[in-house]
């Protein structure tokens, strides 16, 4: 038995965290391990049996920065279970993502993702279902969706979030981890993709792994965590020769925020 665990950390967002644990209990193959990291002082309030353990572990801020690396790293170093899924607080994960994310790491050594769904601001409601969810959200049109019972291999690291992502814990070992020199937001997941790729760990998409998007509230691009951004994209930049959040980093340039010039290797806020 080589056990599961799902690791979610959360900030806030306590109604996203409370649907996430509901569709762990819906699921046809509990959870062996939860662990939830918790980034503030908000009371986690549980449900019965989201997972046959659950913990909890603390992760303050620190210099008022989220310290998202460290904390995937905590929750994933809390838990013995050989088969890790990363999971973030506003996915609510499709009844069969626990069963399918056990059965590919048996088969495959990568990182195995799968569908994307986003839903619409108020799809989601006291005594939802998984019908419902799916006919009120729309898969990413950037990520593939096989079709239900594939598992199919396309290396597209960049595509491998950690939103909902899964892999061996020898091969999390073998990428190092998180790298906690990123802190706060941005970055720090696709240094670990790349990473992988670097491990000469390929990228497997499954077609039953779905996790559905939760609305919040967002801002693009996301002016609140500027300083965030430049800091981690430099830092990605001095260790990979190239930036990424580049979408964001241009907007912030026509606006004036910042000084970008990725050919002269300039990055800087104003």
């Amino acid at each position: 038995m080589t056990g599961l665990v799902v690791v979610t950390i959360v900030a806030g967002r306590r109604g996203h965290l409370s649907r996430l644990l509901e569709g762990l209990q819906r699921q046809t193959r509990p959870a062996d391990d939860l662990v939830i990291v918790r980034m503030d002082d908000e009371t986690v309030t549980l449900p019965a049996r989201p997972a046959r353990r659950v913990t909890v572990v603390d992760l303050p801020p620190e210099n008022g920065r989220l310290r998202l690396a460290a904390a995937r790293n905590l929750g994933v170093r809390a838990s013995e279970a050989q088969h890790v899924v990363l999971l973030d607080v506003d996915c609510i994960p499709g009844q069969r993502l626990v069963e399918t994310y056990a059965d590919a790491l048996d088969r495959v050594d990568g990182l195995v993702t799968g569908p994307l769904r986003y839903l619409g601001e108020g799809a989601v409601r006291a005594g939802w279902t998984e019908p419902h969810l799916r006919r009120h959200s729309e898969q990413h049109p950037a990520r593939p969706a096989p079709e239900p019972g594939r598992l199919v291999r396309d290396d597209r690291h960049e595509l491998a979030w950690t939103t909902s992502l899964a892999l061996r814990r020898d091969s999390f070992d073998r990428i190092g981890g998180f790298d906690e020199r990123f802190s706060g937001y941005g970055g720090e997941d696709t240094d670990f993709a790349v990473r992988a790729k670097q491990a000469g760990l390929g990228v497997w998409w499954s077609g039953d792994a779905v996790a559905y998007h939760q609305y919040h509230a967002s801002q693009s691009p996301p002016i609140p965590h500027l300083d965030d951004i430049v800091r981690n994209a430099s830092l990605f930049a001095d260790l990979h020769g190239w930036y990424p959040m580049r979408g964001w980093l241009e907007e912030f340039r026509q606006r004036d925020l910042i000084d970008f010039d990725p050919d002269a290797g300039l990055l800087r806020v104003r």
